[in-house]
């Protein structure tokens, strides 16, 4: 084969090899909207006094506040101005009585998951999201002084326990 013949020969395969290419096609992307929310966002009504300290006792103790006592309670209430200082006199008052149904802090520490998912299920009425189970292991992994009393006492002055 001579030169000419290598040019042209040279020349069709590189033209061959041109046409054969492709322009890419673009890539398209969709976005699809999962209305991603916080697991308490359902939660918007605000519970009355006489409502967080009837279903914080029933979740401390396992039993319904009786009537008399509600009427004590409610009075605490009005004599406190703050009403957040009124639930955290009232809730810390009813870790001193008898009855409250706690779990020991080395059952806490022993099972994180299991009491992780107890405590949000009798607080919140819900299952912790993932991001909430894995910072309270996390937390309870870093705390281990930390006791079942004071996660409970977290819990019912949370702003979600506040409201259903």
């Amino acid at each position: 084969m001579n030169m000419q013949g290598s040019i042209k020969l040279l020349a069709a395969v590189a033209v061959m090899a041109l046409a054969a290419c492709e322009r890419p096609t673009e890539a398209h992307y969709v976005l699809e909207d999962y209305g991603v929310e916080a697991a308490s966002a359902g939660k918007d009504r605000a519970k009355s006094p006489e409502q967080w300290v009837s279903i914080v006792y029933t979740n401390l103790f396992q039993t319904g506040l009786p009537a008399n006592d509600q009427f004590d309670i409610a009075e605490v209430f009005e004599s406190i101005g703050d009403q957040d200082v009124a639930r955290e006199v009232i809730l810390s008052n009813f870790f001193n009585e008898d009855g409250v149904m706690l779990p020991s802090a080395a059952e806490m520490h022993a099972n994180p998951d299991a009491f992780i998912e107890e405590t949000y299920i009798r607080f919140f009425v819900r299952q912790p999201t993932t991001a909430e189970r894995t910072f309270m292991r996390g937390f309870l992994a870093d705390n281990p002084e930390l006791t079942p009393e004071l996660v409970y006492l977290a819990f019912g002055l949370s702003e979600e326990y506040q409201y259903y």
